[in-house]
């Protein structure tokens, strides 16, 4: 009986990342060293909202987070294992998880977002950012570039050896 629970467990976790990488969102969490640039790079101030869109295990949000306790900081995430993991390791942030595709997340209230998401649904999520972000919001975008953004690029923050950080406005 308890093997049957634990593989039925491990079969919803399963599915659930499976799902999200399908949606364009496999967990490869943000390397740890540059999440003090992307800190740098948003120049985040007291009263800001800042989302990350697949936010995995919740690293970032937690780095955020630890830096700014004047921010709001909320994750969204599809995978359910990476979701509860987020929320353990979160618990004493001020930091909120929500288990949701970010395509049906709100981001009218936010004026800082963060995506690590394939390259294809960067495209897809283009008009939503658009559409839900105030003009002037920043967004960054880790390794690939947002396609068809290149008037609203402000910045590109490259280190030798780490990946690329791209900073937009809306």
């Amino acid at each position: 009986m308890w093997t049957t629970i634990l593989l039925v467990i491990g079969a919803v976790f399963l599915l659930s990342a499976a799902y999200a990488a399908a949606s364009g969102a496999p967990w490869v969490p943000t390397k740890k060293g540059d999440v003090a640039r992307l800190q740098r790079l948003l120049n985040l101030k007291s009263g800001d909202k800042f989302v990350e869109l697949g936010c995995g295990n919740g690293r970032v949000c937690r780095g955020i987070a630890e830096k700014h306790s004047d921010v709001e900081v909320v994750g969204v995430e599809l995978s359910l294992l990476q979701y509860l993991v987020a929320q353990l390791q979160g618990a004493r942030s001020h930091t909120t998880f929500k288990l949701q595709n970010v395509f049906a997340h709100d981001l009218s209230g936010y004026n800082a977002v963060y995506m690590f998401l394939m390259p294809e649904t960067y495209q897809k999520i283009e008009s939503k950012l658009l559409r839900e972000l105030q003009p002037g919001a920043q967004v960054v975008s880790y390794v690939w570039p947002i396609p068809g953004w290149e008037d609203r690029l402000v910045q590109v923050d490259k280190a030798e050896g780490k990946l690329d950080l791209f900073l937009y406005k809306t």
